[in-house]
This record gives C-alpha cells, sequence and structure tokens, in this order.
C-alpha cells in the first residue's frame, strides 16, 4: 500500500486538513471530490493532482496565500505545468475553476498514456470542450518534448490549419517542402503533444491532420469540435452537461455538479446565494431547465445578482440565460450566438428540419421526427445534426432509436421556428402525431406487449402532454379528451392519474356518446386509482347508461366491469353482482379476454367480501389462469396479488407469500405503482408471521410512499382490514422508535432494495 513521505503532496494537504480539524469526507464536500480522491491522494496512490483539484483544495481549506504555496510547492516539479510561452500556447488558460469534470479529465487522459494519437472531444457549444481538454493538457504537457495549444475558432480556411500549427512551434512562415514537410522535419523525433481547438467549422483539413499524424510517429493530437473529424485514426470523446440532481432532496441537490457549478459562478458574480432546504428544488428546476450545460448555468447565474432563484427560474422559461461577461468570446455570450455558430455550419435544409424539432418535448423517435418535420427521408439531416451536436441521442426504447434537443437547444430553435413563421404548423402535426400514438396504443396495453408500450409512453410522457394541450388550443376537445382517455391505463400505472384527472377536466363535454362514454370510462379507471371511490361511483351512475346507448360491446363490458368494481368496494353487493355478470357475458361473447379477467377479479373480491372463500378462490383461479395466457404483466399482477388475500385468510403463509413475490416482481420489473399498492402491504402482513415486524414496517412505508407519490391507493375493503391489522401489530411489537426509523428507510427503499426484501421473505416463507 503507497505511504506518502512527509514532503509530499499527500503529507502535505493531509497536515493542512487535520490542522483545520476536517475529515476526508468533509474536506471532500467542501472541494467537490470524491473521497476516494482525497484518499488516494493523502495515501500517495494519486501522485498527479490536477491543477484545478489543488486549487478547490486549497479554497477547501481556506488557505491563505503562505499556505496555498507551500501546497502548489509539493507537487513533483516534473508534474507541474511547464512554463507557457506567448509563442506556444495560444489558448488562454480559464481564470475560473472547473467543476464536475474530473471523470472526463481522466478518461481522455488515460486514452493518451493508452496510446491513442488523435481523440476528438465533442459535444454541443457550451459544454465545456475546451475547458476539459485545456485541463488535460495541463497535465499531460510535462510529459512532452513540444506542447502546443492552437484556437481555431477565427480560422475561416481549412487550408490555414497547418500554418497556425506552424506558427505555434515557431516555424518560419516560409521554407522547402511546404507547409506539412516543414512541420515533420520540426517535430520528427520529437514527443509533441498539440491542441486544436474549436476544428467543427474546418473539417475539410481533417485529411492533412491525419496525413501530419501518420508522418510524425510521436505527436499526440488532443482535438476539440462540435463535429468529428471522420479519419479512420481518431477516437471520439463525447462530452455530455453536467449531471443533475436525482431529486429535490437537499442531499440530492447539494452534489450535483450542475448545481455547484450555478452556485459558483453566482458567487462570483456577486450574489448571495446559498444552497438551503427551502431553495434547493428551485436551484434544481433550474439546472433541469438548463439541462446542465455548463455555458447555460454560468449565463444564468449572472441573473442571481438581482433575481431570487424563483424569479430567475420564471425568467428563464420565457427568455433564455441573459448575457455572459465580457471576456467571453463574441460566441459564447449568449446561449444564442454559441448555437448560431452551430447552425451556419449545416445547409439550409438541415437547419430547417432542425427548427421544426423545437415542437418536441423531451424527445422523439425518427418515425415522430418524420411527422413533424414532414421529411420522407429525415434520417439525412438528422445525421448531420447528431453529427454537429445540435441533437443529442437519447436512451431507445423497445431497440427504437430516440433522440432530443438540450432544453436551451430547443429553446433557440423554438425561436428561430416562431421567427420563420412556422411554430403553428409544426404544433399541429406534432398533435396529430401524438393523438394517433395514444389511440394505437390503447388495444396494446391491454395485451402482452403492455411493458414495452408503458415504456414507449413514459419516453414520451411531455409529448403527449404538450400534444393534449395543443388540441385544446384548436378547440379539438374531442380529440383531447380521447386522447386522456384512452391513456388512462398508462396514466395509472406510472403515476400519473391525477394528471390524467386534470387533463380530462380541461376538456369540454363530448359531443358524441362514443367519446363521452370512452372518456368517463377513462375517468372511472383513474378515480380507481386514486382510491376516489366515491367519485367514481357518480361516474359509473352516468357512463353505464351512455355506453349502452352506443353500439360497442367492448365500452360497455369495460364500462360495467369498472361500475362492478366500484359497486363492490362500498359494499352494493346486489348491484355489483348485476353489473359484473352483464359485464363478463360481454366481454365473453367479444372476446375481449382482458376485460373477462378483471371482472373475474371483481367477482372475486366480490366473494371475498361475502367471506366466500371457495367461490373467491374458483373464480380467482380462473381470473389466474386467462392472465397467465394473456401474458399482460398488469392483469396478472392484479389476480396474483387477489389470489393471495384467500390464501391469506386460509393461513397459508407460504403460498401468499410465492403469489405476492411473483407480483411484486412484475411490478417492479415493469414500474407498475398501482397494483404495488395492494400487493406491498399484504406481504408486509406475511413478514408480520414470519416475525420479521422491521421488514412488514418497511413495507407498509413503501406503499404509503406510493400512495403519496404515485397518487394510487388501495381500496378493497378486505385489504385494507388486513393491512391496518398489520400495521397495528408491527407497531406493537417493535416500539415506536425502531417502528419509525424502518418506516423511514422503508419510505426511502429503491427497487433493487424492495426486491432483495421480497426475495428473502419469501425464502424464509418457504422454510
Amino acid at each position: 500500500m503507497a505511504q506518502a513521505n512527509e514532503s509530499s503532496f499527500g503529507a502535505v494537504l493531509r497536515r493542512l486538513r487535520m490542522s483545520r480539524s476536517l475529515t476526508q469526507e468533509e474536506l471532500a464536500e467542501r472541494a467537490g471530490l470524491s473521497v476516494k480522491a482525497v484518499s488516494a491522494l493523502e495515501r500517495g496512490e494519486r501522485k498527479r493532482p490536477y491543477p484545478h483539484t489543488v486549487r478547490a483544495l486549497a479554497d477547501a481549506l481556506h488557505l491563505d496565500e503562505a499556505h496555498r504555496a507551500l501546497l502548489g510547492a509539493a507537487v513533483p516539479a516534473s508534474m507541474r505545468p511547464a512554463a507557457r510561452s506567448a509563442g506556444t500556447w495560444s489558448v488562454t488558460a480559464p481564470v475560473t475553476d472547473l467543476i464536475g469534470r474530473d471523470g472526463d479529465i481522466e478518461r481522455i487522459a488515460a486514452l493518451v498514456s493508452s496510446g491513442r494519437r488523435l481523440i476528438t472531444v465533442t459535444g454541443p457549444g457550451g459544454v465545456g470542450k475546451t475547458r476539459v481538454a485545456i485541463a488535460v493538457l495541463e497535465q499531460l504537457a510535462p510529459s512532452y518534448d513540444v506542447a502546443v495549444a492552437v484556437d481555431l475558432a477565427l480560422v475561416r480556411d481549412p487550408a490555414q490549419v497547418l500554418p497556425q500549427l506552424a506558427a505555434a512551434v515557431d516555424l518560419p512562415e516560409r521554407g522547402a517542402g511546404g507547409v506539412t514537410g516543414r512541420l515533420v522535419a520540426s517535430l520528427a523525433g520529437r514527443r509533441a503533444l498539440v491542441f486544436l481547438d474549436n476544428f467543427e467549422h474546418l473539417l475539410d483539413a481533417a485529411p492533412e491532420v491525419a496525413d501530419l499524424l501518420t508522418r510524425c510517429p510521436g505527436l499526440v493530437l488532443l482535438v476539440t469540435s462540435r463535429a468529428a473529424l471522420r479519419v479512420r485514426s481518431e477516437h471520439e470523446v463525447g462530452l455530455g452537461p453536467l449531471p443533475l440532481p436525482q431529486s429535490d432532496l437537499y442531499d440530492d441537490v447539494r452534489t450535483a455538479a450542475s448545481v455547484q457549478l450555478l452556485l459558483d459562478r453566482a458567487t462570483a458574480a456577486g450574489a448571495d446565494l446559498a444552497l438551503d432546504a427551502h431553495n434547493a428544488p428551485v436551484l434544481a428546476a433550474i439546472c433541469r431547465r438548463l439541462d446542465g450545460l455548463p455555458l447555460a448555468l454560468e449565463l444564468a447565474a449572472a441573473g442571481t445578482r438581482l433575481l431570487t432563484p424563483a424569479a430567475l427560474l420564471a425568467r428563464l422559461e420565457v427568455h433564455g440565460a441573459p448575457p455572459g461577461p465580457r471576456d467571453l468570446a463574441e460566441r459564447q455570450r449568449t446561449m444564442t450566438a454559441a448555437l448560431g455558430w452551430s447552425l451556419d455550419l449545416v445547409t439550409p435544409t438541415d437547419a430547417a428540419a432542425f427548427e421544426q424539432l423545437a415542437a418536441f418535448s423531451g424527445g422523439f423517435t425518427l418515425d415522430a421526427a418524420a411527422a413533424v418535420t414532414g421529411l420522407a427521408d429525415v434520417l439525412a439531416p438528422l445525421t448531420v445534426l447528431v453529427d454537429h451536436s445540435l441533437v443529442a441521442r437519447s436512451a431507445p426504447t423497445d431497440d427504437q432509436p430516440r433522440f432530443r434537443l438540450l432544453e436551451p437547444v430547443r429553446q433557440y430553435a423554438g425561436q428561430r421556428l416562431v421567427a420563420a413563421g412556422g411554430a403553428a404548423a409544426a404544433a399541429d402535426r406534432h398533435a396529430r402525431w401524438y393523438h394517433s400514438c395514444a389511440l394505437a396504443a390503447g388495444p396494446r396495453l391491454r395485451g402482452p406487449a403492455l411493458r414495452v408500450e408503458l415504456d414507449r409512453l413514459e419516453a414520451d410522457h411531455a409529448n403527449l402532454r404538450s400534444s393534449y394541450l395543443r388540441l385544446l388550443e384548436l378547440d379539438r376537445d374531442d380529440d383531447a379528451a380521447e386522447l386522456a382517455s384512452t391513456l388512462w391505463l398508462y396514466l395509472a400505472l406510472r403515476g400519473h392519474a391525477r394528471e390524467g384527472l386534470e387533463w380530462l377536466d380541461r376538456a369540454k363535454p363530448p359531443a358524441s356518446d362514443a367519446v363521452r362514454a370512452r372518456t368517463l370510462i377513462g375517468r372511472m379507471g383513474l378515480l380507481f386509482a386514486t382510491g376516489d371511490i366515491t367519485r367514481m361511483r357518480e361516474v359509473a351512475d352516468a357512463v353505464v347508461p351512455i355506453a349502452r346507448r352506443v353500439d360497442d360491446g367492448g365500452l360497455t363490458a369495460e364500462a360495467t366491469t369498472l361500475a362492478g368494481h366500484a359497486a363492490v368496494f362500498v359494499g352494493s353487493l346486489d348491484e355489483a353482482r348485476d353489473l359484473l355478470d352483464e359485464a363478463l357475458a360481454g366481454a365473453s361473447g367479444a372476446g375481449l379476454t382482458w376485460i373477462e379477467a378483471h371482472t373475474l377479479v371483481a367477482l372475486g373480491q366480490l366473494a371475498l367480501v361475502r367471506s366466500d372463500l371457495d367461490e373467491a378462490d374458483r373464480v380467482l383461479g380462473r381470473a389466474l389462469e386467462i392472465a397467465t395466457s394473456l401474458g399482460n404483466d398488469f392483469t396478472l399482477a392484479t389476480c396474483l396479488t387477489r389470489r393471495a388475500t384467500v390464501t391469506a385468510l386460509r393461513g397459508d403463509t407460504a403460498g401468499t407469500a410465492a403469489l405476492l413475490g411473483q407480483s411484486i416482481t412484475l411490478s417492479l420489473d415493469a414500474r407498475m405503482s398501482w397494483p404495488l399498492s395492494y400487493a406491498l402491504p399484504a406481504l408486509a402482513g406475511v413478514a408480520v408471521r414470519l416475525g420479521e415486524p422491521r421488514a412488514a414496517a418497511g413495507l407498509l412505508a413503501a406503499s404509503a410512499s406510493l400512495s403519496v407519490t404515485d397518487a394510487v391507493d388501495p381500496r378493497f375493503p378486505v385489504s385494507r382490514e388486513l393491512a391496518a391489522q398489520d400495521l397495528a401489530t408491527t407497531r406493537d411489537l417493535l416500539g415506536d422508535n425502531a417502528f419509525q426509523a424502518a418506516w423511514n428507510a422503508g419510505r426511502a427503499a429503491a427497487a433493487p432494495e424492495l426486491a432483495g426484501l421480497v426475495a428473502e421473505l419469501t425464502r424464509r416463507a418457504r422454510g
């Protein structure tokens, strides 16, 4: 194990830290570093601290000038940045700290160390490519005979790239052999590190640069560009925005690099801004609004001198970030200038396609892009826009590639689209496309493709919302209501039930009986998920007669089965039986398997309320057979949970655990919160019977958390009575303090933790 000697950087750092009574964890938090990085420095395992890391540590330790010099002098001389002469370095070193990029710097430096000789750092304007490359250059320069950097931003002719490089290494303007030959002669036998900054508008020079690399074995090229060079020797490193907060909780916001940068630049601008629990959600929203793009964050930080965080966020929604400092290059003083620089490099046709992509919210597929732009071959301009870092790739869904515009980029594209007079037409095409997507998704949500469809709809949730709002603007209220009601199952399963109800509330009453019936069915389903059975009953009284008037067996069957569920839950058992018998006959006769299975579930619940366990077991067994054959995860999870109620009432702990374990696993894998709200409390009952009250408290807390965050609330009387009994027993067994600790842990538990707990309880139940 490495050990730092007393005069080493690590030993000096450790003495300074201890003299201020700081732990490694506290120093790491103040400096914006990982605890592992601080530990490695102190132990001498990391012998090459970056200059910005040394500055961050000195700032975190509040060192005076003498101690700063002491810490800096402890860096081995061979590892300090080489002195820069005006003729050698033509890229100005930044005076502000680099935040959140240690991993990127290490990755690029490691590529150079592994023998890569042409590394192109790509990314959108304002992402920080130059800053990162300079940090790499500072770290690696001492190991090279020659280290030069050239800013190509003002160069307009690709033929001038190599002459600019020649000037940087002090070659005369003229001489025998041409510029390439003279560069080869100068660099022959020397280890040279060359940084070419802002290459994106000079891509025609790429072959000459690649040829120079081939003829100079000791040459390493580090290039920054908004587009890759596309030569064989190139290794591209894409630089993305800074990480965003994972939640609005103070600890998540505090540790997010995007927030750290915003606060750092706000302080530098003279703002009196400190993170606290009150403003953490607003600062997180600002960073999300700017998609973690460093330049946008730096520009926005200037606004904190005059505006509160809330006021700044409101301004960003309309106007974007204000201009930046005067010492920034003109093309970087505003996001408009930074993005205009990129757009000037593509054709007018590609630029027009870019503008229309502003209609999307969040992301889009190729098919969606084709529909909105009206281009038969949208892949061609999209490829160009991706290559120039104007469009970013997103995580695919169902093997379908997805793309997105970073939010500041989308805002810029939208401004251009409005100026070009194309915003309304693009929004109309967008609304039509997602309305048709919603209608197509309805049947798939009720079949074996449920999980895939849920993921597709989740990825396009923002687009569905904006499409809905656009349909309302166009007075197409029937289409808007149809979109929302068709998606009620998705909205209920993925935690958007309350939003779905708000959508339906905004639309005018539909004109036709068919659309009105579908809208009321969607409302019933969403009220069911939120546990508002009283309002669900009111809607049921209205929708069943309307559905019967419409010549559509599917509408009538779905309306009557939901109405039957509501009647069971409020104890109107005879009415429930009549409605469910009608629904079952209609569903069976029309081959509506999904409705048939859920009608049988309701009939099983009816039998449970009447304490007829044999009838409940028979009916729910049949429902489970149909669900298994159908392959719909929601239907199957629902049937498993309800069947587990029967086994629990019969005292079959092992059987109950097996059924609930399968249901919860399905729900976690498909991210369906609604069935979890039933299954988690039921498994808590199993935990109580197994003598595991802490596990029971955690499961009950996780279910309660779903009720708050995802607006799902189980209201089946038998389930609620059992859960209430188990909650009281758990609290008595643990005592208040232990119960609260277990409850807090359960509320914070992530899906993998819940899955592990479920697996362990299931194993314990089997004995």
